[in-house]
């Protein structure tokens, strides 16, 4: 991705209006870089390795939703049916999914989320999961599973792909009282990486799901050559790149990683100059910047439709 400033030290304060133009142009949110076509949106995925479907608060991440409309605070439609941001984006989950170009679960913070094949062995490798074929029976025994998600497992690991009626039915759960204690489930193995969604049908309307384990074996082989260390230096690495500016608590509430996991990242990566401290107008604390972000004078910022202060 071209960035449209000139080289230079970082030598001043910053203000809010300045990082969240610099996200608008990582993370797609201006009229010329908006996001329109399927191809677009699987260049889009891949160029930022990870992200939002369709909400995202404060920046914390980019937004396939944002990209598509081409702005920093679109509205929610009232008629998403209609809607061509909407649609591109359900449509690209859809076909992106189908045909393996890319992860997408509710894998980060329990939301709608897009994976690259590049970035999904480092996601995968956060998990720190035994490479055995009950690896589930392990979580489950460790307390780590619930019984409906272990009967979920083995219901897919006798017969997968299989659509969500089939798979309540094969998982003794297709009683409508178990709907919510189903729905919970689901969530709760897309969270773990244990089950995905590859396909939707629309008459009638229902998911075709599978193992990621047999999904994804490739990835799932690059990721067991990964430390953990080096799985977490490659998102967050990413994450600034993307996101510019942040601290340790907002990487903390995004990924879920231990207090001193992050501090310890961050002081690497200070030390290593990729990262250095930076000072933010009316904001008490330092926070932590990519060493490379260019001075305010020589950015010469995108077009955007609104300026509302933003979070590290």
């Amino acid at each position: 991705m071209k960035l449209l400033y000139g080289k230079g030290r970082l030598g001043s304060m910053l203000s809010w209006d300045y990082i969240e133009s610099l996200r608008d142009l990582t993370y797609h949110r201006t009229p010329k870089a908006r996001v329109s076509t399927i191809a677009q949106a699987r260049r889009f995925v891949n160029t930022v390795g990870f992200c939002f479907a369709f909400t995202a608060k404060n920046s914390e991440l980019p937004c396939l939703w944002h990209a598509a409309c081409g702005e920093r605070h679109p509205l929610y439609p009232e008629h998403t049916h209609s809607d061509p941001a909407i649609g591109l984006v359900w449509q690209a989950k859809d076909d992106l999914a189908r045909d393996r170009s890319i992860y997408y679960g509710k894998a980060i913070k329990s939301r709608p989320s897009m994976i690259s094949l590049e970035f999904f062995p480092s996601f995968y490798r956060l998990l720190d999961r035994p490479a055995s074929s009950d690896r589930f029976m392990a979580d489950y025994r460790a307390g780590a599973l619930s019984p409906a998600a272990r009967r979920i497992m083995e219901a897919l690991c006798r017969q997968s792909p299989m659509v969500t009626f089939e798979l309540k039915m094969n998982s003794g759960m297709s009683h409508p009282r178990k709907r919510a204690e189903f729905d919970r489930a689901m969530a709760e193995l897309q969270m773990k990486m244990y089950v995905v969604k590859i396909d939707e049908f629309y008459d009638p309307f229902t998911f075709l799901w599978d193992l990621v384990s047999s999904r994804f074996q490739s990835e799932i082989e690059i990721a067991r050559s990964l430390s953990l260390e080096a799985a977490r230096e490659n998102i967050l690495r990413q994450y600034f790149r993307l996101r510019w500016v942040s601290d340790a608590a907002a990487c903390r509430r995004l990924f879920n990683w231990p207090v001193e996991v992050v501090q310890t990242l961050l002081e690497q990566f200070h030390q290593q100059g990729f990262l250095r401290r930076v000072k933010i107008e009316n904001e008490r604390n330092e926070v932590y910047g990519l060493a490379d972000m260019p001075e305010p004078s020589l950015y010469r910022p995108p077009g955007v439709s609104s300026k509302k202060r933003g979070r590290p």
